[in-house]
């Protein structure tokens, strides 16, 4: 039987043990004034979403967001194994290798096509751990994927460190759509991202932000515009189990009042202000480039109506 305090995020209900135990910091002098500043000034410059939650984007949503948006999207996770150890990583320690759909353990990837088809899924977003250490793996779950009646949209989010040219167009030939690379995990090398570029039509970047990192990440926004790279996903940096003292040691603290009933993380003091920042900055200076602000906020308005979807679909099959 489901439980109340599913949020449906297999590796955020693993990143629950002793989740926020950190005290939070109020906001400092003026940050209140500056945030309200930030968003008149987003307004004016035409910033497009929704300011309650702050799901806020400059163009347009990347397509794989949308269903995601609606609790019609998932997580697919390949491995928890990695080539990197960034300090803001959620993923639970000791590392293990094992597939896991939805929140359900699997030992075969074609064993996916089922979970997304009993839950009526349109979005999958395959990830880790690095999912590229297994590329037989990943290539066996996006054609397992692709072969059902009524496909799924298909992302892959990978730091880029085995994605070379012949993996690539295996990864596009089987029926990958999208691919999206942290770039923050590699000290901002843009290096596969542009490879990946003359690969598929549809390429993004997915990041924390890093308050301390603005200066690099407004750069690397005018690199991926110049590329022709069409979005940019950012989140807030935030602590969860896993991560707390790794974070906290970067000098961040939590933000007062962050917890929420439906995540298993929260947001830290100033992500949220530097991710302002840096969507008024695309809007000023990218001419290509959309960038969309996936907020802890957006995320518990994702897991609350994924939550509720799975339930009616739960008690819907024991009705029947």
């Amino acid at each position: 039987m489901l439980k109340e305090s599913d949020d449906l995020s297999w590796y955020a209900r693993k990143a629950a043990r002793a989740c926020g135990t950190a005290p939070g910091a109020p906001p400092e002098p003026g940050q209140v004034e500056r945030l309200r500043e930030l968003l008149e000034r987003l307004r004016a410059a035409g910033i497009k979403g929704e300011a309650k939650s702050m799901t806020l984007f400059t163009r347009r949503l990347p397509p794989g967001c949308k269903p995601c948006l609606s609790g019609r999207g998932t997580n697919l996770y390949v491995t928890g194994l990695c080539t990197r150890d960034c300090f803001f990583c959620f993923n639970q320690k000791p590392r293990k290798d094992e597939l896991v759909v939805h929140g359900i353990p699997v030992k075969e990837p074609e064993e996916a096509a089922a979970i997304v088809e009993r839950f009526d899924l349109r979005s999958v977003g395959l990830s880790g751990g690095e999912p590229l250490m297994f590329p037989e793996r990943v290539l066996r779950l996006i054609a397992s994927l692709r072969a059902m009646k009524s496909p799924p949209r298909i992302d892959l989010y990978t730091n880029g460190d085995r994605s070379d040219e012949h993996l690539l167009r295996a990864l596009k030939a089987t029926g990958l759509d999208s691919i999206r690379f942290d770039v923050v995990a590699r000290d901002f090398d843009l290096a596969p991202v542009a490879l990946a570029k003359t690969i598929f039509d549809e390429v993004a970047v997915e990041v924390p932000v890093v308050p301390e990192q603005l200066a690099a990440l407004k750069k690397m926004c005018l690199e991926l515009d110049r590329l022709g790279v069409p979005f940019l996903n950012i989140h807030e940096l935030f602590l969860c189990a896993e991560n707390e003292g790794r974070v906290l040691a970067k000098g961040e603290t939590a933000k007062a009042g962050g917890e929420s009933k439906h995540l298993l993380w929260r947001p830290t003091a100033q992500s949220l202000e530097a991710c302002l920042e840096l969507l008024l900055f695309a809007l000023e200076h990218c001419r290509r480039l959309s960038v969309y602000l996936c907020s802890c906020g957006t995320q518990e308005n994702i897991s609350k109506r994924g939550y509720r979807r799975r339930k009616r679909l739960s008690e819907s099959s024991r009705s029947a």
